[in-house]
């Protein structure tokens, strides 16, 4: 689990962004024993992050990079030279995904989606699809965007940076949890 998070009626833990997508779909309370989920812990929830962090050890696989195929999207391809990740000293250097938020700032992906939106990013895909919370989500490359799939019109910034970078910026926290 990236974001562990307990149910606070019965204790069971899962993934903060797992358990938010069952609380928003309103499938019936705790996966496990269906007891109450206080929506309170989705508002303004805070833990201690490595913003930083690397994929954590976890047998679940992220999801599956959706190419999604759209006419009214120029397919206008990343800077080759930009892609393999490598300084000139030959090191790998680390890339992160970041999100706008709302009231200024900015948000760290998931690091398996951002997985995800690697991969995409490197195969010079123009948009992918993804999953965030249980819902689909487009990452649209061309225009540096990310929209619900259903709703082109509710849009967000989006970067990738390197570690340097990522430093000079306000990154809040990770997939919507505040840093503390």
């Amino acid at each position: 689990m990236v974001l562990p998070t307990s149910v606070p009626s019965c204790g069971h833990k899962f993934c903060f962004i797992c358990l938010k997508g069952v609380n928003m779909a309103n499938l019936g309370g705790c996966p496990i024993c269906r007891g109450p989920i206080d929506a309170s812990i989705f508002k303004k929830p805070s833990q201690n992050l490595d913003l930083k962090m690397t994929m954590p050890n976890s047998p679940v696989s992220s999801a599956r990079v959706v190419p999604v195929a759209d006419e009214d999207v120029e397919d206008v391809k990343p800077d080759v030279s930009t892609l393999n990740g490598t300084t000139s000293n030959g090191t790998v250097k680390k890339n992160f995904w970041l999100y706008e938020g709302r009231n200024s700032g900015w948000w760290r992906f998931d690091p398996r989606i951002e997985k995800d939106i690697e991969e995409a990013f490197v195969n010079q895909m123009p948009l992918a699809e993804v999953i965030v919370c249980g819902l689909p989500y487009i990452i649209d490359f061309s225009q540096m965007k990310q929209y619900p799939k259903n709703d082109r019109n509710t849009c967000r910034a989006i970067r990738r940076v390197d570690s340097s970078e990522f430093d000079t910026l306000n990154v809040k926290g990770l997939a919507g949890v505040l840093a503390k």
